[in-house]
């Protein structure tokens, strides 16, 4: 019998959650606690048109398991002084994602699992991801309170760095209570809760939503601003992770002393700005780890990480040294890290925009050290700026994502120049990458890789960007050999003032390890896309086309993304 699509149950409640920009912006009346407030409304739906390859065994040619997604994102924030309300519900649905044969209902996608989630539509899920309630007290000491989702980052993130970071789609909070004080030249920050991982994608494709494991995190710390020219600071975190088959349990269950904690972080950051005309900055970590997941072994285990900066400007020139030494600290996102994403990270001091498979075995390494240093030269302030920067690391780490066998010492050579004069901007950069190993059999990883993005006006409204970027990967000798690669993405765009921008895209990539094929060759992607901005408050994209999967970096942390190929529009709006 030939497979027939079938129009979900679901389609419905689809159809009204792309509603548009309905909502306004108003003043609550009344009597009560909010009178007076200020609401705000922003609303992000996309629809996207997925077309899979794949077809379906022994039947004709037709691309059965296309299909459609429909997400909303709505945020709420009711605000009077001293006082926020904030509320972000996600809304996500499939369209035609199945099919009959034989008489038999298939699932080309299955949006959630059935036995976990309860949902009254088959192809259809909504869920109140974050919700809080911010108040702020004045007088000598000034205090704000947070009830619900919250965020937090100590120093450089090296022990707890839970904030959103939109660039790779990650959005996981400390759903619980947040205080920060404020007293004169100190301030302290206490936070408890559990991670309240973000469950609907708004960019990347919705599939198999599960229940959130949750995992408790409570941190403090105190800084003190103003002793001389020095500002310190202290803090700790205490971790405990739920495990799977721990779904059904009570998640404040994590609160108890059942078991040891997983992992506890204890540090310290000092900072000196301005002293002997440099502004230096260190941050130290003491990593313990109280249970096997985590020490693999028996044993509670120790882990170190220090991190160093320091920033002079002599005459036009700004200098930039960093340096890091970490053992054993990655450790502490093993049970974050499969759900794409970790509660803390180190700066990386990589370039970030170009790592690799490989590049990112060294993000993620349990026993790294490294220096990097950056020169800017102004040799036209705020028109003309060549720079240069170095890096050299030790990765003595070699499981977990690693390709090499022995250990490794790293070099990366980047340079770059940016030009601004009006509207015209010139900005490119481009590096060398060796990786070589100690063992001389496995010879060395080599990447070479340049950018840039040109930007100049034509006539009128109209102006020209162009953004080019290549890169080349070259293996060392493997136990598992991987083939070179060689990787591009460019883009052509026309602006029509601020209102209108009209992007042509080409990817193209034959690295292996993509697991993503091209619409106009296997390796080849092409793409179109429309940015319309008919007020500041509103902004409409459509895209067609496909681009590949990858590797992408933003802040520290680094996630593999998949690839897209069909058709998607978005509507975001803010009243």
């Amino acid at each position: 019998m030939k497979p027939t699509r079938c129009c979900l149950a679901a389609c419905l409640w689809g159809g009204l959650g792309f509603y548009g920009p309905v909502a306004h912006a108003a003043e609550l009346v009344g009597s009560g606690a909010l009178a007076g407030s200020s609401m705000q409304v922003k609303s992000d739906t996309e629809i996207r048109y997925h077309h899979v390859p794949e077809k379906l065994e022994n039947f004709e040619d037709r691309n059965i398991h296309d299909y459609v997604e429909q997400v909303e994102r709505l945020n709420l924030l009711i605000s009077k002084q001293g006082l926020a309300v904030g509320l972000q519900v996600d809304q996500v649905a499939l369209f035609a994602n199945r099919y009959m044969l034989d008489d038999e209902l298939y699932h080309s996608v299955n949006l959630y699992n059935e036995e976990a989630i309860t949902s009254p539509f088959p192809d259809a899920y909504v869920t109140m991801e974050k919700f809080f309630v911010q108040r702020r007290f004045g007088g000598a000491a000034q205090t704000e309170m947070t009830f619900g989702d919250t965020y937090a980052s100590f120093g450089r993130g090296m022990a707890l760095n839970m904030v959103r970071n939109t660039d790779i789609d990650v959005d996981t909070s400390i759903r619980g209570a947040k205080a920060v004080v404020r007293w004169g030249a100190m301030d302290f920050t206490a936070v408890s809760g559990l991670t309240n991982t973000q469950q609907v994608s708004q960019d990347f494709a919705n599939a198999d939503i599960d229940l959130d494991t949750p995992h408790m995190v409570s941190g403090a710390r105190f800084s003190h601003y103003g002793l001389g020219p020095m500002q310190v600071g202290v803090h700790g975190v205490i971790y405990r992770f739920g495990r799977s088959g721990d779904e059904d349990r009570p998640a404040l269950t994590r609160y108890q002393n059942e078991s040891p904690l997983d992992a506890v972080v204890s540090g310290a950051t000092i900072e000196l700005p301005g002293v002997l005309g440099v502004d230096w900055f260190v941050e130290g970590d003491l990593f313990g780890y109280g249970t096997s997941e985590f020490s693999g072994s028996e044993e509670p285990l120790l882990g170190t990480a220090v991190y160093a900066s320091a920033s002079a400007y002599p005459g036009k020139t700004t200098v930039l040294l960093e340096g890091k030494r970490t053992k054993d600290t990655e450790r502490i996102n093993a049970f974050a890290t499969p759900e794409g994403w970790e509660v803390a990270n180190v700066p990386t001091m990589e370039y970030e925009r170009v790592i690799t498979e490989d590049g990112s075995a060294a993000v993620n390494s349990n026993d790294l050290a490294g220096v990097r240093m950056r020169l800017d030269y102004a040799a036209k302030p705020g028109e003309f700026v060549p720079y240069v920067a170095v890096g050299a690391f030790r990765d003595e780490d070699v499981s977990g994502l690693h390709f090499n066998a022995s250990p490794e010492t790293i070099t990366h050579s980047v340079g770059g120049l940016q030009w601004f004069k009006g509207e015209r901007v010139v900005q490119v950069n481009g590096g060398y990458r060796v990786d070589l190993r100690d063992d001389a059999a496995e010879c060395m990883d080599q990447l070479a890789h340049i950018d840039g993005e040109l930007h100049f006006p034509l006539f009128g409204e109209e102006s020209l960007e162009i953004a080019v970027s290549a890169k080349r990967f070259w293996w060392g000798n493997n136990l598992q050999q991987q083939q070179d690669f060689t990787e591009m993405e460019n883009a052509l765009g026309l602006h029509h003032g601020e209102k209108l921008v009209v992007l042509v895209y080409q990817d193209w990539s034959d690295n292996p390890l993509v697991r993503s094929e091209g619409n106009i060759d296997d390796s080849l992607y092409g793409a179109v896309e429309v940015h319309y901005k008919p007020k500041p408050s509103m902004k409409i994209r459509a895209f067609y086309g496909a681009y590949k999967a990858g590797i992408r970096c933003s802040g520290g942390q680094c996630r593999s993304l998949p690839g897209f190929e069909g058709g998607r529009l978005a509507v975001e709006s803010t009243f």
